[in-house]
């Protein structure tokens, strides 16, 4: 009769721990729910964005490595536009087809807000109706240029 009692008593313990067990898990369940509802888009940027954001500094920095004669090509854009007078048009001839094949596909304005106080250079679409906008910036002597690259 004792041992009768001792395994009821025992059993009784256990019941309620098991109880007790089952009731703290509950809120890890809903804690785990929660977090593996969370759209993992939203937290992170698309990498179309990071694309974009990268492809503008990446076009400015080889714009200044990338020979055109004996200087690099940004070096050449800015000795035209001292020797013109800061003549826009020419400027242009020299990074048209450097633009067009390193940014093919997508929208571009490239801008000199030191000397020329913010004119276009050369640009491909209308920024004003871009929704993602990167940009990347080079200096050169007084020149400095702006890059915006949008899809």
């Amino acid at each position: 009769m004792i041992n009768d009692q001792l395994f009821a008593s025992g059993d009784d313990k256990g019941f309620i721990f098991t109880l007790d067990a089952v009731l703290a898990l509950i809120p890890v369940f809903i804690v785990l729910t929660a977090v593996s509802s969370v759209d993992p888009g939203s937290l992170i940027l698309p990498s179309q964005q990071v694309r974009i954001s990268n492809q503008a500094q990446d076009t400015l920095d080889a714009m200044a490595q990338y020979p055109n004669t004996d200087n690099s090509l940004l070096e050449e854009m800015v000795m035209v536009l001292k020797a013109n007078d800061n003549d826009i048009s020419a400027a242009k001839g020299v990074i048209q087809v450097f633009m067009d094949k390193t940014l093919p596909g997508m929208n571009y304005e490239l801008v000199e807000i030191n000397q020329l106080k913010g004119d276009t250079i050369i640009s491909r679409g209308d920024r004003n109706t871009a929704q993602n906008v990167a940009v990347g910036s080079k200096n050169y002597g007084n020149y400095s240029f702006k890059l915006y690259v949008w899809d």
